[in-house]
């Protein structure tokens, strides 16, 4: 898939995802409201802006296009179709965290080495020989 339809895609990927949360936060704000309202006597309604907070989530929905976008941008070649684009750009908060925790991971073990724990001296750490003098005679069991 081309790059730049992939990344457009992405980004509507993550405008999907930000379109449902914010969904979520206003019908909460209603379901609050309408209990508030069905009771006797009647209590405050809950405002608006108890549940969405528009500089905050206009800055995490920004961000989930932009994730969108670069998920698209860095999978176009592996993406087939819209669907998928689409799908990529909706995960791509978790795709990405994933993809970059697994790359990092493995550059610092490239990078270290293996793990050598310091509680183990070398002596310990090398393959246990039995010694003739280790091995116990088995006590021999009652039959009953």
């Amino acid at each position: 898939m081309d790059w730049l339809l992939a990344m457009a895609y992405g980004a509507i990927g993550g405008a999907v995802v930000e379109a449902v949360v914010s969904s979520d936060r206003v019908l909460a704000c209603n379901a609050a409201r309408h209990q508030a309202l069905g009771h006797q006597p009647a209590t405050p309604v809950p405002a608006l802006t108890s549940y969405v907070d528009p500089l905050s989530d206009v800055a995490a929905g920004l961000t989930r296009i932009l994730l969108g976008a670069v998920a698209g941008l860095l999978f176009h070649s592996q993406v087939t179709g819209a669907y998928a684009a689409i799908a990529v750009g909706c995960s791509a908060p978790t795709v990405l965290r994933q993809l970059g925790s697994a790359r990092l991971g493995s550059a610092f073990e490239l990078e270290a080495g293996p793990p050598v724990s310091d509680h183990i001296s070398t002596h310990e750490a090398e393959p246990h020989t039995t010694e003739p003098h280790a091995i116990e005679a088995a006590a021999p069991q009652e039959q009953a």
